[in-house]
């Protein structure tokens, strides 16, 4: 995987996309996006679950087609952040730290309320 010098924005907040027939039932259709904050190149990828297990295997996706950054900065969902008060850091989940330190990359969580950050 290839280094990269920038930051990504991690727009993983399990976005729907309504639903999907698997079999004889429909199931609830989820997306990861993860974007490059400086040339906005996007990868996409959809899933049938919003597991710790999709949303890392997705990053390995992504990481895969966009290389590795620096930094990604991730909304305070719960698969990256456990706890964010307002005003202070943020408490990562330890798989997600885990992750970030194999792969090589910093962890940066939005302000509380403030997910335009990543835009």
């Amino acid at each position: 995987m290839e280094r990269l010098l920038g930051m990504i924005r991690d727009s993983a907040l399990w976005g729907e996309f309504g639903t999907i027939a698997v079999g004889d039932t429909r199931r609830r259709l989820s997306f990861f996006v993860m974007v490059l904050a400086w040339s906005r190149q996007m990868y996409v990828e959809f899933t049938l679950s919003q597991t710790m297990e999709q949303f890392l295997a997705a990053h390995v996706n992504a990481f895969n087609v966009l290389g590795v950054p620096k930094k990604v900065m991730v909304d305070n969902l719960r698969c990256a952040v456990l706890r964010h008060p307002r005003g202070e850091h943020a408490e990562f989940n330890p798989r997600y730290l885990d992750f970030a330190r194999h792969y090589g990359f910093q962890i940066v969580a939005c302000a509380v309320a403030k997910g335009n950050e990543k835009e």
